[in-house]
Formats: structure tokens, C-alpha cells, sequence
């Protein structure tokens, strides 16, 4: 789709134009049209589709109406979610999937301002499958989720499209109003958090911080301190460093361990003992 614009054909920059919309593997045709309308009623940035279904592309021009085909027409599709989420300094996701390890979770109206801060750089808002919405894993791959809220959490399921409008009517709402401080210093680009944050990870994981099992599952809990506030590129490169001195640090401890005689002692004067029989391991964050 990209690349069919024709000049003239999308309207000028809104103070919510750098706020893009991504839709993951979207099922309908109907669906993507009625979405990128909604965009343009309140002045969203570009459409992304990751692995979208378009088997009516007449009806999907027809949702949009004469609003939106210039959305549609600027619309970028990947075939994977970490490339189409990585010019992004801020992505929220939206769902209304409950669980502990989701992430922070804002509602619309309290989410709006931090996409309107000075010098926040590109973001995204990421919307699932109209039948099972985001999965656990996707909602890991965003620094916030935004859940719209209803009178019956029972039913909570929203079309699509309706969900593009809510969200970006309260975007449209908030940028008419005083503008929020603006933050010190510019955060980092989606892929310099991802990599940092996946150093993290793994080198957690090396140490027997986390378990062997469900390891994404319990490392969201330490994610989720890192997400309250936007990373800098800096604060990404400090992590990654600290990551580094451990396992430098690890992997000497273990040259010294092998090299020490049984019963001897460590270049500290340390005498060197195995683990306690019957001892307990300390579970992450005990």
C-alpha cells in the first residue's frame, strides 16, 4: 500500500500525527477501512498491518470512505511485529486481558498525555485479532497497555475500529488542552530498549535469577520497573554495560573456582565449600 499516496492526498499534520496505529494480523477487511476512518476523524498519525488478512480490498475501501483512503493508502505492512514496532519510543498496547504480568495499565484518558509530551519522538498504539486480541507475549513487546473501561468487565470485547476512536478521541481531547511538561531528555528508540531489556534477560537467567521455565513470565515482573518511566539511550547502554560486568565477573569466578585445589583456598584466602546439602535454592526476588 505504501508508496500510492498521491501528493496533496493526506491532510496536514496534527499535534497527534506522530501517534501511529498498528494493527496485529487484523481479520477483516471491513475492519482495517472503519479503523484507518477513525484515524483520520481525530488526526492519527500512519497505519501499520502486521500480517493483515485482506481478502475485500473494496470493502476495506469503502469502511474507510473518502476520509480514510489516504490512511489506507500510506499504510505499512510487516510481516513481523518486532520490525513494525521498532521506530517507536512508546508503544501501548490495548487490551483488556487481566493478568498480573501485563505490564503498567493505564486507562485512555490517563494514557493520553504521556503520547503528547515534547520531544517523545514517534508512538505507536498496538491493537490485536479482532477474536483473541493480543497475547501475553505481545503485550510484552509495549512499555504500557491501555485498557478501555466498561460497565461489565464480562464484556469488555470492542470492535476494532471503535477501540482506534476511543483512543483517539481521548488523544484529540488532550492535545486541546495545556501541553504536559515536557520530559529532561528523549527516550530511547523501541529496538535500544527491546535489546537492552533482552541482555537483561538473559544474563538474569545465566546467574539463576530467573527460572528455567516461563522465564518471560517472571522477568515482565522486573520489566515492569523499567516501564513506569521511558528509558534514554544512555540509561539502555548502562544496562547493557552492567550486564557485561556480571558475566565477565561470573565467568572469572568460575575460571577460579575450577582452578582452585578441593579444600584449598581462593587467591582471597577464602576456604572454597560446596553448597550445603539440603539446601534451598532462593526462588527470583526472595
Amino acid at each position: 500500500m505504501r508508496g500510492a499516496v498521491k501528493p496533496g492526498s493526506f491532510p496536514p499534520k496534527s499535534p497527534r500525527d506522530h501517534v501511529d496505529v498498528v494493527l496485529l494480523e487484523p481479520q477483516k477487511s471491513e475492519n482495517i477501512g472503519a479503523a484507518a476512518r477513525a484515524m483520520a476523524n481525530t488526526g492519527l498519525g500512519r497505519l501499520i498491518l502486521v500480517r493483515p488478512r485482506i481478502s475485500k480490498p473494496e470493502l476495506m475501501e469503502a469502511s474507510a470512505t473518502r476520509q480514510g483512503r489516504s490512511r489506507l493508502s500510506a499504510a505499512e505492512i510487516h510481516s513481523d511485529l518486532k520490525s513494525a514496532l521498532a521506530p517507536y519510543s512508546l508503544v501501548a498496547a490495548a487490551s483488556a486481558r487481566g493478568g498480573g504480568k501485563r505490564g503498567v495499565v493505564y486507562s485512555p484518558r490517563r494514557a493520553a498525555p504521556l503520547f503528547l509530551a515534547a520531544n517523545i519522538g514517534r508512538a505507536a498504539i498496538l491493537f490485536g485479532t479482532e477474536r483473541a486480541g493480543l497475547s501475553s507475549a505481545d503485550l510484552r513487546s509495549a512499555h504500557l497497555v491501555v485498557t478501555i473501561p466498561t460497565e461489565d468487565p464480562e464484556n469488555s470485547s470492542l470492535n476494532l475500529a471503535q477501540s482506534v476512536l476511543i483512543l483517539g478521541y481521548e488523544l484529540l481531547l488532550a492535545s486541546g488542552g495545556e501541553p504536559p511538561p515536557p520530559p529532561v531528555v528523549s527516550a530511547a528508540p523501541f529496538q535500544d530498549v527491546d535489546r537492552a531489556l533482552g541482555d537483561l534477560e538473559a544474563t538474569l537467567a545465566s546467574i539463576g535469577f530467573l527460572p528455567e521455565t516461563n522465564t518471560g513470565g517472571w522477568f515482565m515482573n522486573v520489566k515492569k520497573i523499567f516501564n513506569r518511566s521511558l528509558l534514554t539511550r544512555g540509561e539502555c547502554d548502562l544496562i547493557q554495560g552492567i550486564c557485561r560486568q556480571i558475566r565477565y565477573k561470573t565467568r572469572a569466578a568460575e575460571k577460579e573456582r575450577k582452578g582452585a585445589p578441593e579444600g584449598g583456598r581462593t587467591p582471597e584466602g577464602d576456604t572454597e565449600r560446596g553448597p550445603e546439602k539440603g539446601g534451598k535454592k532462593d526462588s527470583p526476588g526472595g
